[in-house]
């Protein structure tokens, strides 16, 4: 597993995220799996199943929020634990989508530690910036 390349901030009673990357796809990957690791241990994560994600919006910040809240799914509804992901994000004419390949695994109440909820993706405080060759990308996780 490649470095952690994400912080948290501290909020009053939510979590703001921050994710880093030398693409704009590579930011997208660890502001993903900075939600992840926020309520599961990921250590404990096993990638054996693959599952694929296509999303397309009219602008960034809501393919920011579209993958996060299908990540957020992947879990709560789905009851799987994503972990590795390779995206590949494109704009066609007025949209912009991504596509990604997220390994993970079947949530097992054994041995994964469920660390805290995470309610909801917000728009507040989001933000994605290019500053010379990283990305940065902000949103803020309702606890």
């Amino acid at each position: 597993m490649r470095t952690l390349q994400f912080r948290y901030l501290d909020h009053m009673a939510d979590t703001i995220v921050e994710a880093y990357g030398e693409s704009l796809e590579e930011a997208f990957e660890n502001s993903a799996l900075a939600l992840v690791n926020i309520m599961f241990e990921v250590d404990k994560v096993v990638p054996n199943k693959s599952i694929r994600i296509e999303i397309q919006e009219n602008d960034i910040e809501n393919l920011l929020y579209s993958w996060l809240e299908k990540i957020l799914l992947l879990m709560l509804t789905d009851e799987f634990i994503p972990l590795e992901f390779d995206a590949s994000i494109n704009k066609e004419k007025s949209k912009i989508a991504l596509i990604a390949n997220v390994k993970g695994e079947n949530l097992d109440y054994r041995r994964h530690v469920y660390k805290i909820e995470v309610k909801a993706i917000t728009y507040h405080e989001m933000h994605i910036k290019q500053e010379r060759d990283n990305f940065n990308i902000r949103y803020l996780v309702d606890l």
